[in-house]
């Protein structure tokens, strides 16, 4: 009999444990919101982008409602460990820093990242070695900037860091830089539209490095979700299978990203 109290206690830590399990028919999502054509906020300000597309056909692959907020990049990840939101899609790189705090589906794309410079009749070429001269621009608190600080930090070179990419692009157009590193989708749009006429382009050659830009985005989950994660990977295979997600990278970018 002295036994009862603790077996009624596990008991009820059993069965409160139970309730508390989540059915996943609601599913929080952040995305970044500044990350054209990856994701953006339309005029009246609600998300929309190629992230924001993956995301609605994840959930409705699980049968569960979408909620999509966009709190902008470095808020994402405080944002999951403090269970504000659930799935973060906002094509995160699948590294193993990144692995450290939050877990990975697969991925649902990889692009390699490009250097963009002034339209001139010698550009800066970035794998030259006189790189050690040349001023970078690039988004902050990214892979980015961290394959910019490991690579040409240790040369002598000026890493500048900013808010977006579109502003690093601004400064390049006004000549404080020499060149600007990041993903080579996100800089196509921006190049293609805002930057349109302004002198811009591709320089050198897609830079692959698995170590600092890991193997394609993911979608991140808390370690405890592990049951939702397996859950958004089946949905990204079946997404894969019936051509979805082909169809949704061909609504916002003119070339393969998968």
């Amino acid at each position: 009999m002295r036994f009862a109290p603790l077996a009624s206690l596990l008991l009820l830590v059993t069965a409160l444990a139970g309730a508390e399990a989540r059915d996943w028919k609601r599913i929080r999502v952040a995305t970044d919101g500044h990350y054209p054509p990856f994701s953006s906020l339309d005029a009246d300000g609600r998300p929309i982008g190629f992230d924001v597309d993956v995301a609605h056909a994840v959930c409705a692959r699980l049968a569960a409602e979408c909620d999509i907020t966009a709190p902008g990049w470095d808020a994402l990840v405080p944002a999951l460990l403090a269970d504000r939101v659930d799935l973060l899609v906002a094509s995160q790189p699948i590294t193993d820093e990144a692995r450290r705090v939050v877990e990975f589906s697969r991925a649902y794309h990889a692009v390699a990242p490009r250097f963009v410079g002034r339209d001139l009749a010698h550009p800066a070429d970035p794998q030259a070695s006189g790189a050690g001269r040349l001023r970078f621009g690039v988004r902050a608190a990214t892979a980015h900037a961290a394959y910019l600080t490991a690579i040409y930090g240790p040369m002598g070179a000026t890493i500048l860091t900013y808010p977006t990419e579109a502003d690093a692009l601004s400064a390049l157009a006004d000549d404080r830089l020499d060149l600007v590193f990041g993903d080579a989708l996100g800089l196509f749009d921006l190049l293609d539209g805002r930057f349109d006429r302004r002198g811009l382009r591709f320089v050198g050659r897609p830079v692959v490095s698995p170590r600092h830009f890991g193997a394609g985005a993911g979608i991140a989950f808390r370690r405890a979700d592990a049951d939702l994660g397996a859950r958004v990977d089946k949905a990204l295979v079946d997404l894969d299978r019936d051509g979805t997600l082909d169809r949704l990278t061909g609504r916002w970018f003119p070339f393969a990203i998968r």
